[in-house]
């Protein structure tokens, strides 16, 4: 009875210990670089540019350093005219926060951004890098030159193809939208 009782808490200590540990594991994309290109704007399909941040949210909750790259059409959303932003002033949807705010408990449902400028601002606060084909910027009149934020949000980094190539290529994960 002794030796029962000693194998069944030897085995309670093994099962203990084991979900500790894969609780404590690192997830798949800690510490890897993962690239959400965004290329489509939010006049042209907003589904695009909505799953871009999300996909963005996800990837910092599971440890990833997280560039989000906006060019060709996307670059538009960056545009701030007259103090305030254009595409990026559309309100984030409730149903949305809700589905984010359940799924990774921040930010709390009262705190959540309003607009997608607000949320790229707070994605940027959260570590995410934010960048931007520079050379598209300057085809569109938006900046006057290649490293020039020009008309652009101001927390985003104008990249020349040279270095979106480079940022391409260091990335462990890409995603395109």
């Amino acid at each position: 009875m002794k030796r029962k009782s000693l194998a069944i808490l030897a085995f309670g200590t093994f099962l203990l210990s084991s979900t500790i540990a894969l609780m404590a594991a690192p997830t798949p994309l800690a510490g890897k670089r993962v690239l959400i290109h965004l290329k489509t704007g939010f006049k042209q399909d907003d589904n695009q540019p909505c799953v871009a941040f999300d996909m963005a949210v996800a990837a910092l909750k599971q440890g990833a350093k997280v560039e989000m790259l906006f060019d060709a059409g996307a670059v538009v959303d960056l545009k701030i005219w007259q103090g305030r932003p254009t595409s990026l002033g559309y309100e984030v949807p409730d149903k949305l926060k809700d589905i984010l705010v359940a799924e990774y408990r921040t930010p709390a449902k009262k705190d959540f951004p309003k607009t997608y400028q607000d949320f790229l601002r707070w994605l940027h606060g959260q570590g995410v890098e934010v960048t931007f084909n520079g050379t598209m910027a300057q085809l569109t009149s938006l900046s006057n030159g290649v490293h020039d934020v020009g008309q652009l949000e101001p927390i985003a980094k104008p990249l020349s193809l040279e270095e979106i190539l480079q940022h391409r290529a260091r990335a462990d994960v890409y995603l395109v939208y």
